[in-house]
């Protein structure tokens, strides 16, 4: 019998792309760049010596199994800072679920709305769970209680996925705030300049487009089910509607109620966290992040209060980074245990196992991250001359030109692989460069450049993400006996106009003042 072959997994893959890394140091020269009276100028096969002299002729510095082996720990303390906000928010995540509070809430919305509401509702919550911390994963668990009450309401099972599967993709897309996509691929570039709330508003307004037109498609195809059955896309399949074992989702208690609303009090505190206020100016100078920043500097002035809180060490709203981040979820966890009564023990446990669950996405970012050791920094290493080769084959290439290639780029790896932060590990340190070198000296500038480079990253990612056949997607279609190719068939045409209008919203971002 012959032996079945099995996929590599993200680490793996990964480590692959480690190894070749450090083989093409023996070949591929380390390159420097130079600022001459503040114009900069790459120096092609030179390295900085100890005295900080730049040396030509010796590029070439060839890593050994202990550069190789060692680049992972290293690009492990190069992304602590996001490694740590990925580990706080599956913590939060762990104990939210502990306690039953998003299945009590879902429940809640399935009692109270029905029809198009219901569908749009529900696409939304799962599309900003895709926004915040990469809903996908959860997608069979959720399914086998969404689905059901979608086809027993008179839909079709179809329908019922793709509330989830739509949902989830729109929201994976955007990445406004998602550590694992935007969090790992800003940390990956290394621009301290960079955080979060960069291109927070052109993320912010891909969401409502995306989302927009996923409900559209959604709400379109379950209309037409509801009248006509034969209209749907599994009429001639022998589909399981897994009605007679239609999970109950727990009751909406007073306790689950309110550890919702510190869920929704994070997310609202992140988007208010990292949102750039101070480009909102007004005519005498100052800007808006004074007004939505001035409860916090009163709160600093109050005797003993504000020293008891630490109100003056506050990280003003608008300048948050992943420490900020780690924080809200942290304090978040502490609010689920107290509103709760979670006895230590057990929320010892809880908080430990979730934070556990994304230890593997945290190892991957740092095999991703030792790539970018081997490779060198921005300003002098292997990474340079890779720069100095790209820059010079896109000179003078408009953005939205730069926008739609590293889109398609992204779409293409995604076929290969899956990892988002190993993805963003691996590309961005070079893309990052690239962004930097072309548009340092145009009207994008090198913050705009990397802005559309991280959404066309999450875009293109998560584009492959919705329809590639990863375990997630087949388990959830298996469930129902819903074939692939009729999941296809419906998902590709909304997959697609998403893209294509997601690829033209990022082109033009610049002209719209976005960026």
């Amino acid at each position: 019998m012959k032996k079945e072959r099995k996929m590599f997994s993200a680490y793996t893959i990964v480590f692959i792309f480690l190894v070749i890394t450090g083989a093409l140091t023996w070949i591929v020269p380390q390159s420097v760049v130079v600022s001459n009276n503040g114009v900069k100028e790459v120096i092609y096969n030179a390295i900085v010596n100890d005295a900080g002299e730049v040396v030509k002729g010796l590029g070439r510095q060839p890593a050994g199994i202990w550069n190789i082996l060692m680049a992972p720990i290293q690009g492990f303390e190069k992304s602590s800072s996001v490694s740590i906000a990925i580990l706080m928010a599956g913590a939060f995540l762990g104990l939210i679920n502990s306690v039953g509070a998003m299945d009590a809430g879902i429940g809640a919305l399935l009692k109270k709305y029905t029809g198009t509401t219901l569908i749009a509702i529900l696409m939304f919550v799962f599309a900003v769970f895709g926004s915040v911390f990469g809903f996908w994963e959860e997608i069979p668990a959720f399914s086998i209680v969404i689905v059901p009450l979608f086809v027993l309401a008179g839909y079709d099972v179809i329908t019922g996925l793709a509330v989830l599967t739509v949902g989830a993709t729109a929201g994976n897309m955007a990445s406004v705030v998602n550590p694992f996509s935007t969090g790992a691929a800003i940390g990956a570039i290394g621009n301290p300049e960079l955080s979060l709330g960069s291109g927070m508003v052109l993320r912010l307004i891909l969401f409502v487009l995306l989302y927009a037109i996923g409900l559209f498609f959604t709400v379109k195809y379950a209309n037409e089910v509801k009248k006509n059955k034969e209209k749907s896309l599994v009429a001639d399949v022998d589909v399981k509607t897994m009605t007679h074992k239609q999970g109950h989702l727990p009751e909406l208690t007073k306790k689950r109620f309110w550890s919702i609303m510190v869920l929704i009090g994070i997310i609202v505190l992140l988007i208010l966290g990292y949102m750039p206020w101070y480009e909102i100016k007004f005519a005498d100078g100052s800007n808006f992040q004074d007004i939505i920043n001035a409860p916090i500097y009163l709160l600093a002035k109050i005797p003993l209060l504000g020293d008891v809180l630490g109100a003056k060490y506050i990280t003003p709203l608008g300048d948050w980074y992943f420490g900020e981040f780690s924080f809200v979820f942290f304090l978040g966890s502490i609010l689920i245990g107290f509103i709760n009564k979670i006895p230590e023990d057990k929320f010892v446990k809880e908080f430990a196992s979730g934070a556990k669950d994304l230890l593997g996405v945290v190892l991957v970012l740092a095999i991703a991250n030792g790539i970018s050791v081997l490779m060198g920094s921005k300003t002098s290493g292997m990474s340079v001359t890779f720069v100095y080769w790209i820059q010079s084959a896109l000179q003078g290439i408009p953005a939205w030109a730069f926008s739609v290639a590293t889109i398609l780029a992204y779409v293409g790896i995604g076929c290969f692989l899956q990892s988002t932060s190993g993805v963003a590990g691996i590309t961005m340190p070079i893309l990052g460069a690239v962004a930097m070198a072309l548009f340092q000296n145009s009207n994008v500038g090198v913050i705009g450049g990397q802005i559309m480079l991280i959404s066309a990253f999450t875009l293109g990612i998560n584009f492959m993400s919705g329809i590639y056949p990863s375990a997630t997607t087949m388990g959830t279609l298996e469930l129902f006996n819903v074939p692939y190719d009729r999941y296809l068939k419906f998902v590709l045409k909304i997959f697609i106009t998403m893209l294509a209008a997601g690829c033209i919203l990022i082109s033009v971002s610049q002209f719209l003042g976005l960026i």
